[in-house]
C-alpha cells in the first residue's frame, strides 16, 4: 500500500467507476452517485476516475463554487463544459465563466447546434426578465448537442450535488432534475454528496453507492501503515475515537507518532485552532446549518445533545420550547444526517463531531498546543 496516501475501499469504487465508464463508450452506462459523511473520500476517488479517463470528455464541476442562480449557473456550466472540451490550461479558466468570452469559440466548438444553446442564453439574459428555466435547461442540454456533433462522449462530475437543488427556490425552476435530460447517449454524470439523506430522495435516475466508514479490522490495518511501533490496544483506542473514519484515522495517527498517546492525539488535532480535525468539525457545522435553517435553535439543541443523549421532551425542557417546536426544529436536522433517532433518543451520527461541540462549548478549544493538565481535564469528557 501506498504510505503517501493510506486510503482503504478506494479500489472497490474506482473499479466500479471504471466499469461504469466502460459501459458508458459502448454505449450503455449508469449515472452514479457516491454518498457518504464529510471527508470520507468521495472527491478524490472521482477526481482519481478522471485521470485515467480516455476517449471521453471528463467535467468536474463543484457545485459549491459555481453560481446557483440561474442566470450565471447557465452561463459558467457551459463554460465549464467547453474549457474541458477544448482541453485549455487553468491559467485560462476564469474566462470560461463569462458569456462574451463563451461567444467567441463558435469555430472551435464545430457545432452550430450546440453554439445556438449559447446565443439562446444570450438573448434571455438581454431581456428584463430571462426565462430561467430555458437557460438552465439549454446548459444542461449544451453537453449532449456538443458530443453528437463531435462524435464525442461526456462524464460530468457533480461534486457536492445537494447544492444543485438550491436552483429549485426559483419560481420558474421549482424542480431542477426535471430539466435534466439523464437519458443521453453523449452524457453520464457522477454526483457526489454529503446530504445523504436528500440525495437518495432526489436522485432517482441514479445508482446510489454509500461509503462506509472502516470496520476495526481496517482501521487497525491503515493505523498500522501510519503511525510507528503501535500495537493491538493502541489501534483500538484510536478506533474508539475515530470509529472508522478515514479521515479522522489519518490525523491521529500521524499526531500519535508525535505524542505516543492516543488521547493527547485527539484532543490536539480536535481542539487547536487551524488544526485539520478542528477545521473539519468548524466547518461540518457551518455545513450541517447552512443545510437546515433557523441556526439560533439548531445550534442550542445540537449542544444540548452532544453533552447528553436526550428524549424529545427532555430537549424541550432544556432549550425551553414546547416539544412541537422542538420537533420541528430536530426534524430538520435529521433531515441533513447530522443526528439520528434510536429507542426514541437523538444521536450524533458522527461522535467526533458530538466531542468537538462538548468540548469547545465547554471552552476547551487552543490557539496553541495546551499543557498537560488542561489536556487531561478535557480527556475525562471523552
Amino acid at each position: 500500500m501506498d504510505r503517501k496516501e493510506p486510503f482503504f475501499k478506494r479500489k472497490y469504487y474506482l473499479d466500479l467507476l471504471d466499469k461504469n465508464t466502460d459501459s458508458f463508450k459502448k454505449g450503455a452506462g449508469k449515472n452514479i452517485a457516491l454518498l457518504g459523511s464529510r471527508k470520507s473520500g468521495k472527491t478524490s476517488i472521482v477526481k482519481e476516475h478522471l485521470r485515467n479517463l480516455k476517449d471521453v470528455v471528463p467535467v468536474y464541476i463543484d457545485l459549491e463554487k459555481i453560481s446557483l442562480n440561474p442566470e450565471n449557473f447557465s452561463v459558467e456550466f457551459i463554460g465549464n463544459i467547453i474549457f474541458h472540451f477544448l482541453k485549455k490550461p487553468l491559467n485560462e479558466y476564469k474566462k470560461f465563466l463569462l458569456l462574451q468570452s463563451l461567444l467567441k469559440f463558435e469555430n472551435e466548438l464545430r457545432s452550430k447546434n450546440s453554439f445556438s444553446l449559447i446565443k439562446t442564453v444570450e438573448n434571455e439574459l438581454l431581456k428584463i426578465k430571462p426565462d430561467q428555466k430555458l437557460i438552465v435547461e439549454s446548459a444542461f442540454k449544451f453537453a449532449d448537442i456538443l458530443g453528437k456533433d463531435n462524435n464525442k462522449k461526456f462524464l460530468i462530475v457533480l461534486d457536492n450535488f445537494e447544492n444543485l437543488l438550491d436552483l429549485n427556490n426559483f419560481s420558474q425552476i421549482k424542480d431542477v432534475l426535471s430539466i435534466i435530460y439523464f437519458d443521453s447517449e453523449n452524457v453520464r454524470y457522477i454526483a457526489t454528496s454529503s446530504a445523504i439523506k436528500e440525495s437518495l430522495a432526489s436522485l432517482k435516475k441514479f445508482e446510489c453507492y454509500e461509503i462506509k466508514n472502516l470496520d476495526k479490522n481496517e482501521t487497525i490495518e491503515l493505523i498500522g501503515s501510519i503511525a510507528e511501533k503501535v500495537d493491538k490496544n493502541i489501534g483500538e483506542e484510536i478506533f474508539s475515537l475515530s470509529k472508522g473514519h478515514t479521515f479522522v484515522t489519518i490525523l491521529i495517527s500521524k499526531k500519535y507518532n508525535e505524542t505516543k498517546d492516543v488521547k493527547k492525539a485527539f484532543l490536539i488535532e480536535l481542539l487547536q485552532k487551524n488544526n485539520s480535525l478542528y477545521n473539519y468539525c468548524n466547518d461540518s457545522l457551518n455545513y450541517y446549518y447552512n443545510r437546515a435553517r433557523g441556526q439560533t435553535l439548531l445550534k442550542t439543541i445540537l449542544k444540548t445533545i452532544a453533552n447528553e443523549e436526550l428524549r424529545l421532551s427532555e430537549i424541550a425542557k432544556r432549550i425551553y420550547r414546547s416539544a412541537p417546536v422542538t420537533k420541528s426544529v430536530i426534524e430538520r436536522l435529521m433531515e441533513t444526517d447530522i443526528i439520528y433517532k434510536k429507542d426514541n433518543k437523538y444521536y450524533f451520527s458522527d461522535n467526533v463531531l458530538r466531542l468537538w461541540v462538548k468540548l469547545t462549548s465547554h471552552g476547551f478549544e487552543f490557539d496553541d498546543v495546551p499543557d498537560d493538565k488542561i489536556l487531561d481535564e478535557a480527556a475525562k469528557e471523552l
